[in-house]
């Protein structure tokens, strides 16, 4: 199956989970900015984990030469085939000859494609995902983003099977504190810890670091108690923001590997969160690292927003991780 790009946003790559475990080897890690979202939408179109789709910033338009099985996930997203509306964050059926276009409401924002079936694309150190500046993954295998009249070739599964695929849609309650940032504990009067990616006034969660002994009482102090806004410098390698100075004590450091999520603070003492596309080593003092649930929060976030930090221990962390996972294997049904 053809699915051929008509028009192709902003900004648009293939994505998968990344290079899990090779950072050592010098590859970024890579992989989805919004991590939740792009697992929804795998989820919803019938794929397993793993299975490559379509990050997209603006509105991209493609058009299948064959009929399947979709999904979009994201923030606020628009959906629509052949002009008339579809529900995001839900399995969408599409016929030959259909177009499908969508969208984030908030320009800098991604949203997921998933397609059903087997992608066909090359696969470079275990992953077919996309960077850009290594040269590296994508559709033609050299880092390169989709670009207009680009053909993905995608096995779809035969007719019998394909008759029998059910629609499955993310609960109501869920997929709108998706779409409108409104936390699920907080509208929806659930247990604690039961909150979905987009809540945009809750802080976002930070596990203290290595040199966080380097921060004054007083800077730890004022980056809690302080907004930060995003500033324009943003890229998948990170995201620079803008606010309260938090300058660290240390005037040098030997250079050490760098997670997703961590919080480099350069001499200027304006904070750097290091994302997927980050580089392998970096030699800024970190004040923390963000909890992985709030990475793809941020990820949605477009310059001109402001977020705040609160601190957590590991162990609050890990309970958070815990807790989410049971609640999305609830979702998906696959525990009671």
């Amino acid at each position: 199956m053809k699915v051929e790009v008509i028009s192709k946003g902003l900004f648009s790559l293939i994505v998968d989970e990344g290079r899990k475990g090779k950072q050592r080897q010098g590859f970024s890690q890579s992989g989805p900015m919004d991590e939740i979202a792009y697992r929804w939408a795998n989820f919803l179109a019938h794929n397993p984990d793993n299975t490559p789709c379509l990050e997209v910033m603006g509105k991209m338009t493609v058009c299948f030469h064959e009929p399947t099985i979709v999904a979009v996930a994201g923030r606020q997203v628009k959906v629509q085939v052949n002009g008339h509306d579809q529900p995001s964050y839900s399995s969408i059926k599409v016929n030959k000859n259909d177009r499908l276009s969508f969208e984030s409401e908030y320009v800098g924002s991604k949203a997921y494609l998933a397609i059903c079936g087997q992608w066909k694309v090359p696969y470079h150190v275990d992953s077919a995902c996309t960077v850009v500046r290594e040269s590296l993954g994508g559709l033609h295998g050299d880092g390169r983003v989709i670009s207009d009249s680009d053909c993905i070739d995608i096995s779809r599964c035969d007719e019998q099977t394909y008759a029998t695929l059910s629609v499955r849609q993310l609960p109501i309650r869920h997929s709108m504190s998706m779409q409108h940032g409104i936390s699920i504990k907080h509208s929806m009067s659930i247990k604690c810890g039961e909150n979905v990616a987009y809540d945009l006034n809750a802080p976002l969660r930070v596990i203290k670091g290595y040199q966080e002994a380097h921060f004054s009482q007083v800077a730890k102090r004022m980056f809690e108690s302080s907004e930060y806004t995003v500033s324009s410098s943003i890229d998948r390698m990170g995201y620079r923001l803008t606010g309260a100075d938090i300058a660290s004590s240390l005037s040098s450091m030997r250079s050490e590997a760098i997670h997703v999520g961590a919080i480099q603070v350069p001499p200027d003492g304006q904070p750097i969160i290091m994302m997927r596309d980050r580089q392998t080593l970096g030699g800024y003092p970190k004040l923390g690292c963000l909890n992985p649930l709030d990475v793809s929060r941020l990820a949605q976030r477009v310059p001109g927003e402001t977020v705040s930090f609160i601190f957590q221990n590991s162990e609050e962390a890990r309970a958070d991780i815990l807790l989410s996972r049971q609640h999305v294997q609830r979702l998906r049904g696959e525990i009671a």
